[in-house]
């Protein structure tokens, strides 16, 4: 079994995100909660920012692009509409920054900052009238059930049962899907693919093992998706998770996981050379344009041995030409 664990070490050092990205965020996100948070009708609502996405759980690979903040309004009053709410911060945050670095979205306000590369996603909030979760607007489908913060405890939980390779897990599967397929379906969606394959439990025997048979159960999550079955979400009971993908997009995800599963499947069981190639076609380039999987020394680039010359019985020299025949 090729289990190829510097490699892999590596991979996962390869879509970590940097220690300029994670301060680029920090300092963008602070920026955007303080201006909120001054905010003096926002402030008689109760406004209270907390990190979510990606960023916060911290699955975010190379490099950061967005850094999610939720905006909790506990005080808002029950008759104000997604949409005026949604235009309401709109409005304070192209006062702070400006139009040109602030767009509306469906469900939150962009801002940009072309200094650092990203943008934060600012979420407004309301506690939800029938359960103890919250609602965020939404311009066209009006308030929408959701628990964000759930998530990264979930996330968190799971990672500590996993002896703190749930996380990495996650991070490489990102990268995957960011190689091999287009936009949709989205980053997020495979995280939560990836939660409930390692709720399914998973082979532990490496990291190799591990990721392969989570790309199993995933391609498997995507075939049962494809043909109507609903992936639940499991911040909320009884709730599915729900998300903008055309039939081609899904069907194409089906066909390249399935195939991303078989050829790591046969990588591991592959001598090492063969194996390491496989794996660094499968997780491609991060968005450094590095290599996330690096071959071994003893490998070519193109996933052959490296020749060794023999050496006869009484040779004075080693090919190495030291002299030492320890």
């Amino acid at each position: 079994m090729a289990d190829l664990i510097v490699q892999f070490a590596k991979a996962k050092s390869n879509v970590e995100a940097s220690e300029e990205d994670k301060s680029n965020a920090a300092e963008a996100h602070k920026a955007v909660r303080a201006c909120l948070e001054h905010e003096e009708t926002l402030r008689s609502y109760g406004i209270d920012t907390v990190l979510i996405g990606s960023y916060k759980r911290h699955v975010a690979i190379r490099q950061v692009k967005d850094v999610d903040v939720l905006s909790k309004l506990p005080q808002l009053p029950a008759d104000v509409e997604p949409r005026t709410l949604l235009d309401y911060f709109l409005k304070v945050l192209k006062n702070a920054y400006g139009s040109d670095r602030v767009e509306a979205q469906s469900r939150s306000v962009k801002i940009e900052f072309p200094d650092f590369d990203l943008a934060v996603d600012v979420v407004p909030a309301r506690p939800c009238q029938s359960s103890n979760y919250i609602e965020i607007p939404d311009r066209v489908e009006g308030w929408q059930e959701t628990n964000p913060e759930r998530l990264t405890e979930l996330t968190t939980a799971m990672n500590n049962s996993y002896d703190d390779e749930y996380v990495p897990l996650v991070k490489l599967i990102r990268q995957t899907r960011r190689h091999n397929l287009n936009k949709r379906p989205g980053g997020f969606y495979f995280e939560i693919l990836t939660y409930h394959a390692a709720a399914n439990g998973l082979d532990r025997r490496s990291t190799g093992a591990l990721f392969t048979s989570a790309l199993r159960d995933i391609a498997e999550q995507l075939r049962l998706a494809a043909a109507g079955h609903e992936v639940q979400d499991p911040t909320m009971p009884g709730a599915s998770i729900s998300i903008r993908v055309t039939d081609v997009q899904m069907q194409t995800a089906v066909t390249k996981f399935t195939d991303l599963a078989s050829k790591a499947e046969a990588a591991l069981e592959a001598d090492i050379c063969p194996a390491a190639k496989a794996f660094q076609k499968i997780f491609g380039r991060n968005d450094d344009n590095e290599l996330v999987f690096e071959m071994p020394a003893a490998c070519n680039e193109d996933g052959t041995s490296k020749s060794l010359i023999a050496i006869s019985p009484g040779d004075r020299t080693i090919p190495a030409g030291n002299r030492r025949f320890a």
